[in-house]
């Protein structure tokens, strides 16, 4: 049966990876009339679209979380044909996590450098980072202190616990 389930996991493995290549393509805007570009297209925009009329509440303020959605789905399949599930789900969890980090991260360095607020990228992290912010912000105001925001901070050690405790669990398995 092994030689049955390795193949399938190595294919929905590259097709992640092609996923992954499309999203980065789309936030960069590249010239769609390239043909490695156009051949990507045509390899996930069906199931971009698909995902999209399924789940509608996938695009959110304008940013498309289609392919998040659509990877996740596809390392839960994988997991289950490996039989490992719920470990699998703490590793999406904690790499979930992680990448929200890396935001907060690019956000805090964006703040301190010009850039035009108008770049689509420069937009869509903003308005993924600022709720989380402007709620610690709102709970905990004494963080900002003589024009220092240390919300940030505060969200990453948060978030940061949250991994320790995933980890723990993954131990506990």
């Amino acid at each position: 049966m092994d030689f049955i389930f390795k193949p399938l996991i190595l294919l929905i493995d590259l097709y992640i990876w092609v996923i992954i290549i499309a999203a980065i393509l789309s936030l960069l805007q590249v010239n769609p009339r390239q043909p490695a570009v156009e051949i990507i297209r045509r390899l996930t925009e069906p199931v971009f679209r698909f995902v999209r009329q399924k789940f509608p509440f996938v695009v959110i303020g304008g940013i498309d979380l289609s392919p998040l959605l659509l990877i996740v789905g596809l390392q839960l399949f994988a997991s289950l044909l490996t039989g490992n599930i719920f470990v699998t789900l703490i590793g999406i969890l904690s790499s979930i996590i992680y990448s929200y980090i890396i935001l907060i991260i690019v956000a805090i360095v964006l703040s301190y450098i010009h850039v035009d607020p108008y770049n689509p990228i420069v937009q869509m992290i903003n308005r993924l980072t600022a709720p989380p912010l402007k709620f610690v912000r709102q709970k905990l105001p004494f963080l900002v202190i003589g024009g220092i925001d240390l919300s940030p901070i505060v969200l990453i050690f948060g978030l940061q616990a949250i991994i320790g405790l995933l980890g723990q669990i993954h131990i506990g398995v």
